[in-house]
């Protein structure tokens, strides 16, 4: 009784299937790692970006002289023309914002209004306490007929490049800040 053996060509077709489906299962699990990946960025920067929209509220509504200083100070950064970044081709260079800050959180009864705006984070959008990178807010303010400003729009935005995508990622939020100084 003769054995046979397989032939070279359905040695290389196991081979060939079982290359493409090892392909295909990588590339599978690649695009997954990049979705959970951009998620998690996303929900990192919107905390940054609340954290902001908080600290913006706590200033404007403060009485300490520390704060009120403060507010007065983002208040002369208001701006009638805000620029948007949200499904922008890039993300903003240095001076492609009209009047950006950002709000470093410095401890108890401190904090730094940086009037930079940093493009291009290493990672994703966040503020430190000692810069931002990817996040600015520009103050628009409101008025009412009579031209007295009585409250502002902080345009905060933010834009970083994510895992695996050649166009920026961008979140974006407008808070209605009423200002009870005046």
């Amino acid at each position: 009784m003769i054995k046979r053996g397989d032939t070279i060509i359905e040695v290389i077709l196991a081979v060939t299937i079982f290359s493409a489906v090892a392909v295909a299962a990588l590339t599978l699990m690649n695009s997954g790692t990049a979705i959970s990946q951009r998620s998690l960025e996303t929900t990192l920067v919107r905390h940054q970006v609340d954290s902001q929209a908080e600290m913006l509220r706590f200033i404007s509504s403060s009485t300490d002289p520390v704060f009120t200083e403060a507010w007065g100070s983002i208040k002369s950064k208001a701006t009638s023309s805000p620029v948007t970044i949200l499904d922008a081709e890039t993300c903003p260079e240095v001076g492609g914002l009209n009047n950006p800050f950002v709000i470093l959180p410095g401890g108890v009864n401190k904090l730094t209004v940086q009037n930079t705006f940093s493009g291009n984070p290493d990672t994703f959008a966040r503020v430190t306490e000692t810069s931002s990178q990817g996040i600015s807010i520009q103050l628009a303010p409101i008025s009412n007929t009579d031209g007295s400003v009585y409250a502002y729009d902080a345009y905060i935005q933010a834009c970083w490049y994510g895992p695996g995508s050649s166009r920026p990622m961008t979140i974006g939020t407008i808070v209605r800040i009423y200002d009870s100084n005046n």
